[in-house]
């Protein structure tokens, strides 16, 4: 489901600078919760709502998207939640060691050829950058409803220092410490059985 452009999206991130997280801001920042790839904002507007006393920020790469997810941040009226409208690569090692409670990755890109699988956010390089900004008690709680992808990540975080300690290929949504985004919404209407890890360091 690729988000066609659209043309206001960078002006409108442009106009509310109250919402963007500075580079120099992420450097000095923790105990926040981090989500990477924050789509169109539904997920961490209703975990700020839920949660006003926990900070969030978000990170997205691509214009209209992250338009979309400011827009939502503005509208809502939410104060503990920020945006980095940037790639991941460039934000996580401004991030200081031991700052983050928690990951999340949502609906991630699977990048489903085998050459581009290094670009997946649970592969080798970034899982390596996600143990180090995490505290020593930190999770990373992820989401797809790719198979491959969710197998290949079964699979990694072991290998790079985490320890599964939750696995649902048929996540029914109900904890508490979560939130739906766009994409888990569309596919839960068509039945599409959504697959849940929670892991920690090892």
């Amino acid at each position: 489901m690729r988000t066609k452009f659209k043309a206001w999206a960078e002006p409108y991130i442009n106009e509310h600078p109250e919402v963007s997280l500075l580079e120099e801001e992420i450097k000095q920042l923790d105990n926040f919760y981090l989500e990477i790839g924050s789509g169109k904002g539904d997920f961490i507007v209703q975990m700020a709502n839920k949660f006003p006393k926990l900070k969030f920020v978000g990170i997205e790469k691509n214009v209209t998207c992250a338009g979309f997810c400011y827009k939502k941040i503005v509208t809502s009226g939410v104060k503990n939640a920020k945006m980095l409208f940037n790639d991941a690569t460039n934000v996580t090692p401004l991030i200081k060691d031991k700052s983050v409670n928690v990951i999340f990755l949502n609906f991630s890109d699977p990048w489903p050829k085998v050459r581009h699988h290094k670009r997946r956010l649970t592969s080798e390089k970034f899982l390596k950058e996600y143990l180090r900004i995490l505290k020593d008690d930190g999770k990373i709680i992820f989401k797809t409803d790719n198979v491959d992808l969710f197998e290949y990540s079964i699979e990694m975080l072991p290998l790079n220092g985490f320890k599964i300690v939750s696995k649902d290929s048929n996540y029914d949504g109900l904890e508490e410490f979560d939130a739906q985004t766009e994409y888990e919404t569309s596919f839960r209407e068509k039945g599409v059985p959504i697959n849940r890890l929670v892991v920690v360091k090892a």
